[in-house]
């Protein structure tokens, strides 16, 4: 009997030495910005949201759709998408999921202008429960209804109002395959599968979130807390880990792209609402030269604002070829007179591309004036449109460009950084994009809207970078098109 205790004693030992060992570290650079899933529409804290919460219907690892919350879904009347639920799901809380769940939820961000992914929802005019498990949902622009929803996740209505918004989001319960189980800003979060998901158990049990800010110190702690992933590190340190033998790098074209920004507002007193100007900074900059300047083959040059794996690339449209002296020729054919620099808003240590857009610019007799503010200042002054010129970045998420064109140029609900920039043709472009169902068909108006945005320059793209991640051994993973981590893909051995 006592042998017989011993041996069950080391077998119960050893189960809790393999779960702990199922444990996986991410390391990464920054923090989520909250734990509502629906507040910030930013990449970190769409990965924390994705594990931990499921919308309707969700993208799979070649961004194609697949049933989240929903088991099938079909278009009514041209304007109304039907959607049918999953019986038996349970939120992390213990609550069943029912169709009131799912209409309080997209009700709730319809009511929030302020949030980032309210612009998307403001064309829904009516949701509608017809059963427990079955929702109408109406808009104005119901071809692109599948991709927003794709990012409105669903919370448990009656536990929200029961605790109140404040008191929910501390430990937020969701549906999705991890429960919150711990949350220090700016230092971890834990993320514990739930015994209950509907789907597929997932390989790992648990996850704890490290933010390391230092760039060398992320490497450091992926050996230290090994199996974990280094989570976009710097292009130098992953770079210069090419050679490290305990690591095994991935990486595949992301689906971002980084632009130059232009403020166009202002009218003829500011000089870059002259779209000869525009395009003459263009002609300026040497894009190939840009994407030279990253570490490690980083990137390559943009054609346009979106990446070629997104619907709406343009194939017709091409890199420019960088001929020197061109811009400045534009320039003087333009009228082109600077009574002060442009201000250039860039990121504290943003690396070598601001100073490379500098040096092109100035090339072309553009004088230009830095200002290197934290991502707090940038956030609130590249809304305000305070300052003439912004490095930055838009990734298609969805794997549509209608994204890009509804969140940032299409002047009747857009809350996007267009800076003054207004077409009525874009506009008129966007609403039949939106009513267009055959893909065919609303992928041809996706890439003629494309082609004008890339004539007005309102942002110049510059480069597509690459996302790069890194493993531990024991580690695997297979990384999905949009750069997100869906804990489900990873597999601990």
């Amino acid at each position: 009997m006592i042998g017989l205790v011993v041996v069950v004693l080391l077998a119960a030992g050893a189960c809790r030495e393999r779960d702990r060992g199922r444990e996986l570290h991410v390391i990464w650079p920054t923090d989520v910005e909250t734990l509502d899933p629906n507040q910030k529409f930013e990449f970190v804290t769409d990965t924390f949201a994705m594990n931990v919460f499921d919308p309707l219907v969700r993208y799979d690892r070649q961004m194609a759709f697949t049933g989240g919350l929903a088991t099938s879904w079909e278009i009514q009347d041209g304007s109304v998408w039907r959607f049918r639920l999953r019986e038996g799901v349970r939120f992390h809380d213990g609550s069943t999921l029912t169709a009131d769940d799912v209409a309080y939820s997209i009700d709730r961000l319809k009511a929030l202008p302020d949030r980032d992914i309210h612009r998307y929802v403001s064309a829904i005019t009516e949701v509608r429960v017809v059963d427990p498990l079955t929702i109408d949902v109406r808009s104005e622009r119901p071809a692109g209804l599948l991709s927003v929803l794709s990012f409105v996740y669903v919370l448990p209505k009656r536990t929200v109002e029961r605790l109140g918004t404040e008191e929910f989001f501390r430990a937020p319960s969701g549906t999705g395959p991890y429960r919150v189980a711990g949350w220090k800003k700016g230092d971890f979060l834990r993320l514990e599968a739930h015994p209950d998901y509907w789907g597929d158990r997932p390989s790992v049990r648990a996850a704890l979130f490290r933010v390391v800010t230092e760039d060398d110190a992320m490497w450091t702690e992926a050996r230290r807390l090994s199996p974990a992933i280094v989570f976009s590190p710097t292009r130098t340190t992953w770079a210069a880990h090419r050679d490290d033998a305990w690591f095994r790098l991935v990486e595949r074209p992301g689906l971002g792209v980084h632009f130059l920004a232009l403020r166009v507002s202002g009218g003829p007193a500011n000089p870059l609402s002259d779209v000869r100007v525009r395009r003459a900074l263009r002609a300026a900059i040497d894009t190939r030269k840009v994407a030279s300047a990253l570490p490690g083959e980083g990137a390559f040059p943009a054609s346009q604002l979106v990446p070629p794996a997104i619907i709406g690339f343009n194939p017709d449209l091409s890199v420019p070829a960088f001929v020197p002296g061109a811009a400045r020729s534009m320039l003087e054919e333009a009228g082109f007179r600077q009574s002060e620099p442009l201000r250039f808003l860039t990121l504290k240590g943003g690396g070598p591309l601001g100073r490379e857009i500098i040096s092109a610019l100035g090339a072309a007799g553009v004088e230009v004036r830095e200002e290197q503010v934290s991502i707090e200042e940038f956030e609130r002054r590249s809304t305000a449109c305070d300052a003439d010129l912004f490095f930055s970045g838009w990734i298609c998420a969805t794997g549509d460009a209608g994204e890009l064109f509804e969140g940032n140029f299409y002047s009747k609900g857009s809350r996007g950084n267009a800076c003054g920039y207004g077409s009525g043709e874009l506009d008129a472009a966007v609403e039949m994009i939106g009513r267009t169902l055959d893909p065919a068909a609303r992928r041809d108006l996706l890439q003629q809207a494309m082609k004008r945005l890339v004539d007005d320059l309102p942002w110049i793209p510059l480069i597509v970078t690459y996302d790069r991640h890194a493993l531990t051994p024991g580690v695997v993973w297979e990384t999905r098109a949009d750069g997100q981590l869906d804990l489900r893909d990873v597999r601990l051995k």
